[in-house]
């Protein structure tokens, strides 16, 4: 589900057993000191009278508790007594029952204050969070009748939410038409009565809008507006400028170009040149880099021009490992997006001076929700935005950047001269052929040797396959670090959790290492990859390294080489990694890459085509190739899904 809720809870919950309340008070961080344990006393000493005895400061409670925990307990629920009761309301109307005690939780802690009566009044407002036949039920047990107009409506929001669900902000009127009749067995107004078109219901509803011959969720609608406008007045516009914030004239932004070519090993290419002046003369500016095509190059250029023009600059990129190599690439630092976004909110705020430079890089993974948060923040700075709509398209609704990079009136640069793989590898040869929905000849696989090369095999026999490679490797000079295997998906024969057990057994049962504290599937000598932000300890979602020792508790770790120190409490934030996902993976490269390649969902070119160009020297792809040949042949998932942004942008700039 791509809608927005709150972060995921704990994977161990209460025995359903307990009252939705309790189990609530287990998880909410403002009853502090009330875990499980605790909340499931309560629970069964004050069971249905449980919230009352809150309310009422119960001296039961407080002998059960303690004075000073109870006094926590009876604040947290006067500051939480408002979701606390829409929880209680959920109950009774089939809530939890149909969804569960964690979805009601999520619920509450969206609609807060007036949830109880907001919902009594529309319970359709719950197709926002829930299936249809789940509302449906609610809201006939509060008496809704069946041709409503509420329903109506719902029913229509109820198709887009769904394709939300798939990715797309857009449907066709005569799609959505046909959705909604199915969910509402053919009733839509009471006999007799002026019948009322299920869409126009909705929009007048205000849930949803008419886009040409298709019908958009409002939400969507209004972030697809407010970006097509942002970027017609941007195209249109010349990059703010003033005392301080200078605007070079043609010769001079020549000049300093070639003062940094002279700076750098390896001369510039022409497009490179142009991908410079273009960031610099233009309000937005969209940087197309192929893989391994030089584009970190172009963007040290861009910043250190720009800085020297007076240009206050932000670099960011959707993971924190993504951010470390554009800083790293551009001595400058780098954040992810998430924290330049939350930088810029609440009474706090940073701002963005007029003039900055805003640069994003791995842009094609940008969805329409985080485009538009970013948008908003722009104000009067230059917009950069870097990427490869050939790789992976972003895992939330919509698309942003696949548009821009189409769209004619946006200044575009393409950078397509591979440098990152020797042409001798053959590695651009296939990655290009990848790109253009092209079958490669790949050889059969023969050892350490530059190339890409295929062996094919059976899910259940690839795990073995892939450990032959890697000892193939081994006994032929390969150093332990440079061979990473990337995955399509988890779970399966082939998948990455597969994979992690393989090879953390095979490990294990040679070195005996000791166990990572709270884990019992990952040990000393184990490659690990972390998987949230850290700021304090710098440590980014998406940092890889290696566990070496564990002594008295502690795991001894070297993460993007630099030496860390980790405790049972770090155990929830790491995952085996001798296979990542190729999300991960995109932005990073190492000189080997092998890809298990079986039938999936997740499985295009665009997927293969960033997991080949991961590798600056070898690649070696395992599994099916019937699977490999529809993947390529086939088109993009990103160019199946129906956005709206295209013709907003069309709309505006035309205007």
């Amino acid at each position: 589900m791509n809608r927005p809720f709150p972060p995921n809870f704990p994977s161990k919950v209460m025995p359903r057993e307990h009252s939705a309340l309790a189990v609530y008070m287990a998880e909410e961080k403002e009853f502090r000191g009330i875990g499980t344990a605790l909340a499931g006393r309560l629970s069964d000493r004050f069971g249905a009278k449980l919230r009352a005895s809150l309310a009422a400061r119960h001296t039961s409670v407080i002998d059960l508790l303690g004075h000073d925990l109870a006094e926590i307990v009876f604040a947290a629920f006067s500051i939480r007594s408002q979701e606390i009761e829409l929880i209680e309301w959920s109950e009774p109307h089939g809530v939890i029952e149909a969804v569960g005690v964690q979805t009601a939780i999520r619920i509450a802690r969206c609609w807060g204050g007036d949830g109880v009566s907001a919902l009594t009044d529309n319970p359709y407002l719950l197709t926002t969070f829930l299936p249809w036949r789940t509302v449906e039920n609610v809201a006939a047990a509060l008496g809704v009748a069946s041709h409503d107009p509420r329903r109506i409506a719902a029913a229509v929001e109820a198709i887009l939410y769904s394709g939300l669900d798939k990715n797309h902000t857009w449907i066709l009127e005569r799609d959505v038409e046909a959705g909604v009749a199915k969910l509402l067995n053919g009733v839509a107004a009471p006999a007799g009565s002026q019948t009322q078109r299920p869409i126009d219901a909705a929009v007048l509803s205000g849930g949803a809008t008419r886009l040409g011959d298709g019908v958009q969720p409002f939400g969507a609608a209004i972030m697809e507006e407010e970006i097509a406008r942002w970027v017609s007045t941007a195209v249109r516009a010349v990059p703010y400028h003033d005392l301080i914030v200078r605007r070079p004239s043609d010769a001079e932004l020549d000049d300093r170009i070639q003062a940094f070519e002279d700076c750098q090993p390896h001369v510039l290419t022409a497009v490179q040149k142009s991908a410079i002046t273009t960031a610099l003369k233009h309000r937005i500016m969209v940087l197309v880099g192929y893989a391994g095509s030089g584009k970190t190059t172009s963007l040290r250029g861009i910043c250190d021009i720009a800085d020297s023009l007076g240009r206050q600059i932000h670099l960011m990129a959707l993971s924190g490992r993504a951010g470390q190599r554009m800083s790293v690439a551009t001595g400058r630092p780098a954040r992810t997006i998430a924290g330049f976004l939350q930088s810029f909110a609440g009474a706090s705020a940073e701002t963005v001076s007029p003039g900055a430079m805003l640069i994003i890089d791995e842009a094609s993974m940008l969805d329409l929700p985080t485009f538009w948060r970013i948008m908003r923040a722009v104000g009067q700075a230059n917009l950069v935005l870097v990427g490869d709509p050939a790789q992976l398209p972003p895992i939330g609704f919509g698309l942003t950047f696949h548009i821009l990079c189409r769209a004619d009136h946006v200044p575009r640069v393409v950078l397509d001269q591979i440098m990152r793989q020797s042409s001798e590898t053959g590695i651009p040869t296939v990655a290009a052929a990848i790109r253009n929905g092209h079958v490669p000849h790949l050889d059969p696989y023969d050892g350490l040797k530059p190339g890409v090369s295929f062996i094919a095999c059976s899910p259940d026999d690839a795990v073995g396959r892939i450990a032959e490679i890697g000892r193939d490797f081994s006994d032929q000079g390969a150093e332990r670090g440079e061979t990473q295997i990337l995955s399509a998906v988890k779970s399966g024969a082939s998948g990455i959790a597969a994979v992690n057990h393989h090879f953390h057994t095979i490990r294990h049962s040679l070195s005996n290492a000791a166990y990572f504290p709270g884990r019992v599937d990952m040990a000393g000598g184990d490659p690990v990859i972390w998987t949230q932000n850290d700021w304090d300890r710098e440590l980014m979602n998406g940092s890889m390294g290696r566990i070496h020792s564990i002594i008295a508790g502690i795991a001894h770790a070297t993460m993007d080489g630099k030496s860390f120190e980790f405790t049972a409490a770090d155990a929830p934030f790491l995952d085996l990694a001798y296979a990542i996902s190729v999300h991960k993976a995109q932005g990073s490269q190492w000189r080997r890459i092998i890809v298990p390649v079986f039938p999936s969902r997740l499985l295009d070119r665009t997927l293969l085509y960033t997991a080949v160009t991961r590798a600056t020297e070898q690649v070696v792809l395992v599994g099916d190739p019937h699977a490999f040949r529809r993947a390529i042949e086939g088109e993009p998932r990103s160019l199946m899904r129906t956005v709206g942004l295209e013709r907003r942008l069309h709309l505006n700039i035309s205007t």
